[in-house]
């Protein structure tokens, strides 16, 4: 059985390093056609013909697009993503100095989501039929299709402006007070948390409905098992491989995602750098940021994989 899990896991390696090439080889030519010269936009209006040459030819402008994929690919390799021209830093320097703050964002808000959507989830299906599981069916149906703008929005009306118990933008570290730290984070977490919430709300719902009237769990009740041990032990661990499934998924959308709730609450993160540097023109910050969230989805994607073949090793021959 190990020998077909490592196999398994080699498998979608490689596929995960495919799709990494593809969506990088995409999103460097895409950027190609996005109008504008980064050198033009970094240097102003009042730049001389020779400044503009200068400074092509030492970013590398000045070859082939493929050719300078490939630099930069060969630049990767050598752990070198190049040089920001708007900012005229090392983008490695400045991609995971913002990454740390994307992920204090990204990780809260998904363990928040996995363990509020459980237990709704896992109460919704007790209480079927109930005013209960009508409101959660409900809220968590509002979650699904709230736009996360339109929902940022409120949360900066409401608890920003009107009610001022919470900053409307900004970022705290929290080397500088855990506790100005987390009152920074309660608006974008939850807008980030929200869509995923809702989904594993449902998902668990659903799952713990068709075991709940399996034929072990009415063996497990004859034999005087405790309503919790029969929940936990029997029915959730059999519900959670679909459940499982959609956190790797829910995982990368939520890295993803931060790109739109850095930008609504002005977080100096990976999303809030890359929607600068495409408003700068800074093509290459945004083709390496882009790099590092296909390889972050990559990698969750790959765990659930590997748990999934763990606990259900009918995948591993998949």
């Amino acid at each position: 059985m190990q020998n077909k899990l490592i196999k398994m896991i080699i498998k979608r390696i490689f596929q995960s390093v495919i799709v990494i090439f593809i969506v990088t080889l995409l999103v460097f030519l895409l950027m190609q056609l996005v109008p504008g010269d980064p050198i033009v936009n970094f240097l102003g209006a009042n730049a001389t013909e020779d400044q503009i040459e200068y400074y092509t030819k030492q970013f590398g402008y000045d070859k082939p697009v493929l050719i300078q994929y490939f630099m930069w690919i060969q630049g990767l390799f050598h752990g070198q993503m190049g040089r920001s021209v708007a900012l005229q830093k090392e983008i490695s320097d400045i991609i995971f100095s913002r990454l740390s703050v994307t992920l204090s964002v990204v990780f809260p808000a998904f363990f928040m989501a996995v363990i509020l959507g459980i237990i709704l989830g896992i109460i919704a299906a007790k209480k079927r039929g109930t005013r209960i599981d009508s409101a959660i069916s409900f809220f968590a149906n509002i979650g699904m299709s709230m736009p996360m703008f339109w929902f940022g929005m409120l949360l900066i009306l409401l608890f920003g402006l009107k009610l001022g118990i919470l900053p409307t933008s900004g970022y705290s570290a929290f080397e500088e007070g855990a506790g100005d730290w987390a009152i920074h984070l309660i608006m974008p977490m939850t807008v980030l948390a929200m869509g995923p919430l809702a989904q594993f709300t449902r998902q668990t719902r659903s799952s713990m409905l068709e075991v709940i009237r399996q034929d072990y769990v009415t063996t497990a009740r004859a034999k005087g098992l405790g309503q919790r041990a029969i929940t936990f032990k029997h029915q959730l661990r059999n519900a959670l491989i679909p459940i499982i499934t959609i956190m790797g998924v829910q995982l990368g959308g939520m890295i993803g995602g931060t790109v739109l709730v850095e930008s609504i609450f002005v977080v100096p993160g990976l999303g809030n750098l890359m929607i600068t540097s495409i408003q700068g023109k800074d093509f290459m910050v945004v083709e390496n940021g882009v790099l590092i969230i296909s390889i972050a989805v990559a990698i969750c994607n790959l765990l659930v994989d590997i748990l999934y073949g763990v606990i259900d090793p009918r995948i591993r021959n998949t």
